[in-house]
This record gives C-alpha cells, structure tokens and sequence, in this order.
C-alpha cells in the first residue's frame, strides 16, 4: 500500500493506492493554510501516522505541494500557502516518521498519474498543463519529470503572453502579463463579465454567480458570448502551449485540473492556436489531450510518487523526487 497526499490551498486531500494503483481509499479535510505551517503539518503527520495504523503493510508516502520543491524536498515558495518559504517539510517529518517521503510540485505528481496510469502511459515526452485556480504545469521527458537546476521546471502559467501587461499592476512584477494572470478561473470569470456588456441577451446574464462550468454549459447551449469567451481563453492557452512545444521540441500536451472538463470549444481554439503559431515540424503532430484523471490525480499520482521512491535506484531518485 502506498499513500498519497496532496496538499491544496483550501483542501488537503489524501488516499491508498495498491500495487496496481487502483485507489482503494480517500479522504479530504481543509487545509487551514491561513493558520500557518504547523497547522497543515500536523494534520499531514496525523494522516501518516493514522494510515500507518490502519495500513500496517503502508510501504511509502508521496507528497504533492502546490510550490517549488528542492531535490531534497524543501518548500523554497508556495504561493497558495502562507508562511511556506523554505520550509523543510521532508526533514521535519522523516524525523518523526520512520517511512520512505517523497515530495514534489502538484503538477508533476499528477503528471506522473497520467505517466504511468493515464493519457500519457503509451508517450516517451509530454507537457502536462492543470487548469484550475491558476496554471500549473509540467514537463516529462524520456518519461521523467524535468525538474530543471532549482526544481520549477514546468510552470507554464508564467510564461509571459502580454509584454505590454503593466507591472504596476500586480504586487509582484513576474505576474505580470503571464498566461495564469489571463486564464486562471477568476480571470476567465471577470472576462466573461466583460464580454457580456456587448450581449445583453446571453443566458450568462441569467446567472448571478458565474462560474466556469456555468461557461462551459452555456457554450453546450450555444451562446455567442460563452462561445467568445472560450475562444478568447483557448487562444492564450494554445499561445502558451505553442511557445513550450517550441522550446521543447514536444508535440503533445495533456490538460488536467477541474476546467479541462470545460466545452471542447476552449481545446479546439487552443489547438487551432497551437497549429497556427507552433513550428511547422511540431504544428504538422500537435496534439493535446484530456487528462485521464481530474480530481483524483493529485491523490494518485503522489502515491506513485512514493511507491517510485522505493523502486528506483539512487541516480533515478535524484532526478524524480
């Protein structure tokens, strides 16, 4: 049994898998990242240690943390959880809890679900994009997570889309004109908003609390200003799409996360993005494809993490977590 965690900015998720990575058991409780470090850490202690007693046979433990994770599983920065700034989370809980921990970004872990279980279990490279509160990303190559010198390879949602964008406007200046800050959920809700004011008629007007599944299910329906906004955040998103395949030389991407169950729509607008600004040798194979796992990736894909931990040998270790 392996046991996976996935720590989130509002839940911190968790689950067993088995040898062949079926999930066998879940939970989910908040994360409280306002109350601090301590806080989330001591929840993550009582869940291993918890498992470990209804799992005896609980052989390792994977971590996903939505931030930079060093190789020697330090927190250097996570965004969504207060206080995390250089936080040595594999030391502090191999010191009180005597199981292989392996730690890594969100995004790779749910990369390596799909890896080895999922959409990209048949591919040698492939770019893994999450769409969700912000943009997430990751990067395999001969079917490893690409980590780069300080562990942050990956990070599509800061590639830089509006050179123009102001930096005045952002409390930090490397937010500024990036893919995130263009399609993360709330900025495609305030487009949406937005584009109403030139169709007063559309279904969305209807709605007092426009979210994007509500988007998405008006796109079902065939309103222009859904349809529009769509196509407007489908171009970003293949825009960014384009300039990673073109650094990277690879021609598929797999999207997760909660909006990659959105209208087709917004994967058709980015593909014909993809197709129109990628090199002609990537444009002729671009693919992208739905992910396999949405919810549960996190969850599993740490678990492998973990389960990898074991069954690699030290070089391979180095690399992976």
């Amino acid at each position: 049994m392996y046991l996976g965690i996935d720590i989130g900015g509002t839940n911190l998720k968790s689950g067993i898998i088995d040898e062949d990575g079926n999930l066998i058991e879940q939970s989910s409780i908040p994360t409280n990242a306002v109350m601090g470090p301590e806080e989330v850490i001591n929840n993550i202690k009582n869940i291993i240690l918890d498992t470990k007693v209804n799992f005896p046979e609980l052989k390792s433990v994977g971590i996903g943390v939505p931030g930079i994770v060093t190789d020697e599983g330090v927190v250097r920065i996570s965004p969504n959880l207060p206080g995390w700034i250089d936080l040595p989370l594999k030391k502090i809980l191999a010191e009180i809890i005597p199981i292989p921990i392996a730690i890594n970004n969100d995004a790779n872990t749910a990369a390596i679900a799909e890896l080895e279980l999922g959409a990209g279990k048949e591919l040698k490279n492939f770019i893994y994009i999450t769409l969700g509160t912000g943009v997430g990303g990751a990067i395999i190559i001969n079917r490893k997570i690409f980590r780069g010198d300080s562990g942050g390879a990956g990070e599509i949602g800061h590639t830089i889309i509006d050179v123009n964008d102001d930096e005045n406007n952002y409390s930090v200046s490397f937010r500024s004109g990036t893919l995130e800050e263009l399609i993360g959920r709330k900025q495609i809700i305030v487009l949406a908003k937005n584009i109403l004011n030139k169709y007063p008629d559309s279904i969305l007007n209807q709605n007092n609390n426009i979210d994007v599944s509500s988007i998405s299910d008006s796109v079902s329906e065939n309103d222009t200003a859904s349809i529009e906004c769509f196509k407007k955040i489908g171009f970003y998103l293949g825009a960014g799409i384009a300039s990673a395949m073109n650094l990277l030389d690879i021609s598929i991407a797999i999207i997760g996360g909660g909006i990659s169950m959105s209208d087709s729509i917004l994967f058709d607008s980015a593909l014909y993005t993809i197709k129109q600004r990628a090199l002609p040798t990537i444009a002729s194979r671009a693919e992208i494809r739905k992910a396999h796992f949405t919810k549960d990736a996190g969850i599993i894909g740490a678990a492998l993490l973990g389960k990898k931990l074991l069954f690699s040998d030290e070089t391979e270790v180095t690399i992976i977590i």
